[in-house]
């Protein structure tokens, strides 16, 4: 029989009948669907919640939120796709691509690693200065030495509560910039320095005990004695600096009992007005440097100082000033105000001159008891000037017009003095009369002078006459030490030693005014002559500057240039080199 050459008919299988299989292919490509949404959906969610996250401060937890729903949709799309991501991971490409990975997560550990060692090396109570540089022009994010002095010096551990609202991006953004500034503080306080932030509309309670009722607020408090001082701070609508370095100086100072010494500039003659900020020949600007230091300063006549004088001297000023006198000292009643000035200086006090060629004779007696004399006129100086005016003196320590080794001019390099009188000498030095320990009674040290080519100009021009100006160099700037006056015994105290007398005087008195103030070293000039008179040496330094505002003004020509080559140069130039790399290989 012959063989049958019809194909045997197969009865598929359940699982291959049609109907299975349109089934299974409906599933297999839904299943894609699925995973492509998935990852569409993880990465996007992802991706959004990062953003929120980094730069929508307010709405941070929703960003948390909005990313953990993408980062599990992306590992519930790995685990369906569990084959693919295998081959990815474990192909051959995926192995390269594994190692890649493994090597940028094992650098970024690393630098993870280095940059929290060096915040937490940084943020430890006196760090190494290599560790925080301020890099900024001014150095406004450094505390001044005057401010680290005051940490060395209290004696117990400090709590600092502050009061803030932070619900408002205002008080946000001064919440900021206050602890920056508290954390300055705590990781230079030898003692210990806490930080405490309190809501005092969620916690009203704490704010009536430290008495706080307007905001914000810091309260200073001495954790051992539970002395308290409140300091309010500026509006935070006007700006994040709400609190300054001197504010919380000022309250360590009161809580740790430390005295506040006293600064007064004498009125009545003409001086110069320190209640003046704006104005070019106020003192606003330099009554504000000394208030920096911590003084207490007003101002007061001759005769209401001649009050304060009290047998304990418990009240007497550390300084007096005397910037820019006009008038003759007078008598008055009676009392005579050289005398009282006199009387103060015998008791110990220092005393601040800063006077003109035309100051009255009365002043220059005055100094005239301690061997120093006035010039009548201006001082020029051909080498050292400020262009165009010869007589705008320019006193640079590179020209030797600013000797070392006293510390009032020892961090200064450049000071402006325009129309300066020149500081003299009535007796020479080997001539003054010493005591029985070979103290002098009267010690005089030059702190700035002008150069060779310079003279008193007596004249209205501009030029050197023999015989009748007298040629430099020639002080303008001298500090004295004395335990007496010229023919006078000197002072001794209870305990026998004597009675030292400070004075700095100095031939000009433009130089602190509001308009040249900050010019060059001209306010540490005078801040560092009143930190040395008032004896806190430690203070005496190159101060901070207060922070700046650099804006950027531009022509309407100037802003389009920058806009267009912005958003057209980079692009262009990047595509033209793509263009011609693909033209090459092309």
């Amino acid at each position: 029989m012959a063989e049958d050459s019809r194909t045997p008919l197969v009865r598929p299988r359940l699982d291959q009948q049609p109907g299975s299989l349109d089934t299974l292919a409906k599933i297999r490509s839904n299943i894609r669907s699925i995973q492509v949404m998935l990852l569409v959906a993880g990465s996007g969610a992802a991706a959004i919640g990062a953003v929120v996250w980094l730069f929508i401060r307010n709405l941070s937890d929703a960003g948390i939120l909005v990313l953990g729903i993408g980062v599990a949709l992306l590992i519930l799309d790995a685990v369906i796709s569990w084959r693919a991501v295998g081959r990815a991971l474990f192909g051959r490409r995926g192995r390269y691509g594994a190692n890649t990975v493994l090597m940028a997560i094992v650098f970024i550990a690393i630098v993870a690693v280095l940059n929290w060692l060096f915040f937490w090396l940084s943020d430890r109570p006196d760090p190494m200065g290599w560790l925080r540089v301020d890099t900024t022009a001014t150095k406004q994010f450094n505390l001044s030495d005057q401010a680290i002095a005051i940490l060395n010096s209290v004696e117990e551990p400090i709590r600092a509560n502050a009061f803030f609202e932070t619900n408002t991006p205002q008080g946000a953004a001064a919440w900021q910039d206050t602890r920056d500034l508290l954390n300055e503080f705590r990781r230079r306080a030898p003692k210990g320095f806490e930080i405490r932030l309190i809501d005092p509309d969620l916690q009203p309670n704490l704010a009536v005990e430290y008495g706080i009722t307007i905001g914000p607020a810091i309260a200073i408090e001495a954790m051992e004695s539970r002395r308290v001082e409140v300091i309010v701070g500026a509006d935070p609508r006007r700006g994040p600096q709400v609190f300054g370095e001197t504010d919380l100086s000022t309250g360590l100072l009161i809580v740790s009992q430390i005295r506040q010494k006293g600064v007064l500039f004498i009125t009545g003659h003409g001086e110069r007005d320190i209640t003046d900020p704006d104005g070019s020949e106020g003192y606003g600007r330099a009554l504000q440097a000394i208030v920096r230091d911590n003084y207490v300063v007003s101002s007061v006549t001759v005769q209401e100082l001649g009050r304060l004088l009290t047998a304990d001297n418990s009240v007497a000023p550390a300084v007096i000033i005397f910037a820019g006198p006009q008038t003759d000292l007078i008598d008055s009643a009676g009392v005579s105000e050289a005398s009282i000035i006199v009387e103060y200086f015998r008791r110990g006090g220092s005393g601040l001159f800063l006077l003109e060629p035309d100051t009255p004779p009365t002043w220059r007696d005055l100094i005239g008891r301690y061997g120093l004399t006035l010039g009548t006129g201006q001082m020029v100086d051909t080498s050292s000037f400020v262009a165009p005016s010869p007589n705008f003196l320019q006193l640079k320590r590179s020209n030797g017009q600013i000797p070392a080794g006293h510390q009032i001019t020892d961090p200064i390099d450049v000071v402006y003095m325009p129309g300066t009188a020149f500081i003299g000498r009535t007796v020479d030095e080997s001539t003054v009369p010493q005591a029985d320990d070979g103290t002098p009674f009267i010690r005089q040290t030059l702190l700035a002078q002008t150069t060779l080519s310079s003279w008193e100009e007596l004249g209205d021009l501009i030029e050197f006459n023999q015989g009748e100006d007298i040629p430099g160099p020639l002080p303008v700037a001298v500090a004295i030490e004395a335990i007496a006056e010229l023919n006078q015994a000197p002072q001794v105290d209870p305990d026998g030693a004597f009675i030292l007398t400070s004075i700095v005087v100095i031939g000009d008195s433009d130089f602190g005014s509001n308009n040249f103030f900050s010019s060059a070293k001209n306010g540490d000039l005078l801040a560092n002559s009143v930190n040395w008179l008032a004896r806190d040496f430690e203070l005496i330094s190159t101060r901070p500057k207060t922070r700046v505002f650099r804006e950027l003004v531009l022509t309407q020509t100037e802003r389009d240039f920058i806009r267009w080559t912005g958003w057209l140069l980079m692009p262009t130039l990047i595509g033209s080199i793509g263009v011609a790399t693909w033209w090459r290989r092309r």
